[in-house]
């Protein structure tokens, strides 16, 4: 006696607008990565160009001033070193942050031709690479910023008093904890893009019967 049993069918085929959905969505991205590559090229030039590193260049040492103007020249000048010291960094961390965006974008523009014509397997797993990528940037700059105390540099916080102090260290608080949790939000979100895309993307399932199985004795 033969049994017969079926799986679950789907009628309808797969719309291939959810790989190019995706493969758009992407492109955008990987435009947007390489505006960021732009940035921390240029950025650096212009400030190098733009900032003086002297700041007799801005205001020159009063000669002839008094001491109270020198004091103050003084002080104006050790802040302006500072300045320089931690833009100088900066701009280090900009073309960290450039090349990491240049990783995305190569590899967002391999991932738009594969998506567009259909190849889900290949272009969700380049996705997931993407994802990966940005996370660990994400990260490693995170890393970088507290490490190095380029997020709230010290020139900033040690002025202004004991109370202006606390308020700085509350300030670098709140900014970590937003940066970090900018980092996690956005990359929850592309995971539930690629999860929904990956999904929809799915070929459906086809109908086997009992009378396509032989008798079992």
């Amino acid at each position: 006696m033969n049994s017969s049993f079926e799986t679950p069918y789907v009628s309808e085929e797969v719309s291939p607008w959810w790989l190019k959905g995706l493969a758009i969505f992407m492109a955008l991205i990987s435009i947007f990565m390489l505006l960021s590559v732009a940035s921390g090229l240029l950025t650096p030039i212009f400030v190098d160009r733009l900032m003086p590193e002297d700041f007799e260049e801005v205001n020159p040492y009063p000669e002839d001033g008094t001491d109270e103007d020198k004091a103050e020249w003084n002080e104006t000048n050790e802040f302006w070193d500072d300045m320089v010291e931690y833009t100088d960094e900066m701009m280090g961390v900009l073309k960290f942050q450039a090349a990491h965006s240049g990783i995305l974008a190569i590899i967002g523009l391999f991932s738009v031709p594969v998506l567009w014509r259909g190849d889900r397997d290949l272009g969700i797993k380049l996705v997931g690479v993407w994802i990966g990528v940005n996370l660990l940037g994400g990260m490693g700059l995170m890393w970088i910023l507290t490490r190095s105390g380029l997020l709230m540099p010290e020139f900033a916080t040690g002025r202004g008093g004991e109370e202006w102090g606390a308020s700085a260290e509350l300030m670098e608080t709140i900014t970590l904890v937003a940066s970090w949790g900018q980092i996690i939000f956005c990359n929850i979100c592309f995971l539930g893009i690629l999860g929904l895309v990956a999904s929809k993307s799915k070929p459906p399932t086809m109908l086997v019967s009992g009378t396509d199985v032989p008798p079992q004795s």
